[in-house]
């Protein structure tokens, strides 16, 4: 696995800190969209990444949440899964709104969380302020893990703003 390394770390951080700057909150729970975007954004960097379809589970002392590739059987007009962006030994994901917007926990607006250097279930972790986590893991098997396309107009109209500011940021 590629440790990215301190250059490309800032490059990670100023796009956790300038993501919602440049793109509307609207687009907060599309995990497929947010993520491509951030994809976007690192390839304009030259940084190597790719998609990983995941499960986002929030924890605290006394409740348990999951976002993606929950109830399969029942078709919806929303994906089922989970989506977030892997660079080398971090993932960024701008989607986990989903927990606020959809189960009323507050979660910060990105989160961008070192991966685990093993093999396991679990990908990476993050721990809150209030002591909750944030934990990613891998989706479950026999599961359509491919997500949605999007509409590449918009990932390359906030890619290339979102490319802009953070350049401007490192000068």
């Amino acid at each position: 696995m590629h440790i990215l390394t301190d250059a490309e770390n800032q490059i990670v951080d100023r796009l956790r800190l300038a993501y919602y700057e440049v793109v509307p909150a609207e687009f907060r729970t599309f995990c497929a969209l947010t993520s491509r975007i951030s994809q976007a954004v690192l390839s304009k960097f030259s940084i190597v990444n790719e998609l990983m379809p995941c499960q986002l589970w929030y924890t605290n002392q006394t409740q348990n949440y999951v976002v993606g590739f929950l109830n399969n059987q029942a078709p919806t007009a929303e994906w089922n899964g989970h989506v977030v962006c892997r660079a080398g030994n971090v993932i960024i994901d701008a989607a986990t709104q989903n927990l606020e917007v959809k189960l009323g926990v507050q979660v910060p607006w990105v989160v961008v969380a070192r991966r685990f250097m093993v093999t396991t279930q679990l990908i990476s972790r993050a721990r809150l302020d209030n002591n909750a986590m944030l934990e990613w893991f891998y989706p479950p098997q026999g599961v359509v893990t491919e997500p949605p396309e999007e509409p590449s107009a918009l990932i390359e109209q906030y890619s290339s703003l979102l490319f802009q500011k953070i350049s401007k940021e490192a000068t």
